[in-house]
């Protein structure tokens, strides 16, 4: 009976042992794991969702997604195939009204989403070298982003996209290149500019000597980037993203961010503008300057429209939609 008695006290003993030595392991791994995701759960995070202005979100694009201005010569490298193609595009049209609001206007701030190479086709560049402005270029495109590190460009930059929900995300990034010995009468960087997110596809059946390629990309809601730049005004917002305008624009008009945009040229490569959303960018305060395929949108408050240039283009605007 003694006997016994032992041994039953020893097998509980043991098991007892092995019970408390799976939960110490356990606990060891949790507090491990923990310390683990204490790095790297942001990143992991990023995916979605957290919020626009989150102090970590903003640590993060800050410190991984940010490259700072450069205080170098520009490197334009303006050869014969970067003009090839500029004036089939709206550029020109673009271009024009630019200089006609912002002519004189000096130090102000921008943020060209699609900035491509940040010399072809740019919406900014005058800005920054006539101007002396400063801002952001937005490129998620790897090769263009490349070439734009190398033209030198005095603003932020970053190799990220625009998200088009309201939160960080991770998107599969479709990119455009001419095909290998196409025989093209138009720049390269026409084609490069057609990069978009996966879910947010045109219809590109034309492009004959287009080649794609994917890409995963990381992507912070609009607000995010000023909020990491701390610019609460931003004179002039390009967006040339392939189909995410609306859904960008309209994630910016429902925040509460306490940002003022000024100007805002968008491209819109559907025939009509959602109805919708025209209402609401009225409802927010803008209104329609100009369209052809691009659209330009300004505050109806904003001292700029007192400019003699621009009361005539309102005054003739109206007479036509009379």
């Amino acid at each position: 009976m003694l006997r016994y008695s032992t041994c039953s006290a020893s097998v509980l003993f043991c098991t007892l042992a092995l019970v408390a030595g799976f939960a110490v392991y356990g606990i060891l791994v949790f507090f491990l794991q923990v310390g683990y995701m204490n790095k790297d759960d942001t990143l992991i995070c990023l995916s979605g969702p957290l919020e626009a202005d989150d102090p970590k979100v903003l640590e993060v694009l800050r410190n991984k997604y940010l490259d700072p201005p450069m205080d170098l010569p520009y490197r334009p490298i303006m050869h014969a195939m970067m003009n090839l193609g500029k004036k089939s595009h709206t550029w020109p049209w673009i271009n024009h009204y630019i200089k006609l609001l912002f002519s004189g206007h000096r130090d102000g701030f921008f943020i060209e989403a699609g900035a491509l190479d940040g010399v072809y086709l740019s919406n900014t560049l005058w800005l920054e070298q006539e101007m002396n402005w400063s801002g952001l270029l937005i490129e998620a495109d790897a090769i263009n982003y490349e070439a734009l590190m190398k033209r030198q460009r005095r603003a932020w930059s970053s190799p990220t996209c625009i998200s088009s929900t309201r939160y960080p995300k991770k998107t599969i990034f479709v990119s455009h290149s001419v095909r290998p010995n196409s025989q093209i009468m138009i720049s390269p960087w026409s084609y490069r500019s057609h990069g978009h997110e996966l879910d947010d596809d045109i219809d590109q059946s034309d492009f004959d000597a287009d080649y794609r390629s994917y890409s995963e990309v990381q992507c912070f809601p609009l607000i995010s980037y000023l909020a990491a730049l701390n610019v609460t005004t931003v004179d002039l917002l390009s967006l040339d993203i392939q189909g995410s305008e609306i859904k960008v624009l309209s994630n910016y008009l429902s925040s509460s961010s306490g940002v003022y945009i000024r100007v805002i040229v968008m491209e819109y490569a559907y025939d009509n503008m959602d109805a919708y959303f025209m209402t609401k960018m009225k409802h927010h305060g803008y209104i329609l300057l100009a369209k052809e395929m691009d659209y330009i949108f300004v505050q109806k408050r904003d001292r700029i429209l007192q400019r003699p240039e621009v009361k005539e283009i309102l005054r003739s605007t109206t007479k036509r939609a009379a």
